[in-house]
């Protein structure tokens, strides 16, 4: 597992834009901003983000709702070059979220459906903290937005004839 950081993530020289998702705790908190943070992804350009993103966006609102007493949930995501940084904030700044180790269960093949959240974000976002005050509760995670690789050896003109095969190497 990789470490966590400590503190809030360096502000980016060039202004981020910013988006934030205000709604109550409920149940289904983290359905709406789990398809909230799909949509600006692809609405700014990161589609390649999202799958990622929607996941640990949904685990933090999760502990959200399960942990705390919070009334509200307000999820921030801003866009800035190179990366994407999501903040999940709370006003309940009494329990700061550990990823716990996972016992081994007996059954290898178990599918508990609880337990996994903060591992999970930790192996998914680029790096990711908690940053809380007397009032208030923030979990942050950061996934950098990378291009994906070129071919290595693109061909400069697809529809150019390719040799046909010799009939000696027909069966």
């Amino acid at each position: 597992m990789r470490n966590a950081l400590l503190v809030a993530p360096a502000p980016h020289p060039d202004p981020p834009v910013t988006y934030w998702f205000t709604g109550p705790n409920r149940a289904n908190s983290a359905a709406l901003a789990r398809h909230w943070v799909a949509d600006l992804l692809r609405g700014n350009g990161h589609p390649l983000l999202q799958d990622r993103a929607e996941l640990c966006t949904s685990e933090l609102v999760t502990n959200v709702h399960r942990h705390t007493r919070s009334q509200v949930i307000t999820v921030e995501v801003s866009f800035a070059a190179g990366h994407v940084l999501v903040r999940v904030h709370d006003d309940s700044p009494d329990r700061e979220p550990q990823p716990q180790p996972q016992p081994q269960p007996a059954d290898p093949y178990t599918l508990a459906t609880s337990g996994r959240g903060l591992e999970l974000v930790d192996a998914l976002a680029d790096c990711w903290s908690v940053v809380s005050d007397e009032t208030s509760k923030s979990v942050w995670f950061l996934l950098h937005a990378t291009e994906p690789e070129p071919d290595p050896d693109p061909d400069p003109d697809p529809d150019r004839a390719r040799p046909e095969p010799s009939a000696e190497a027909a069966p």
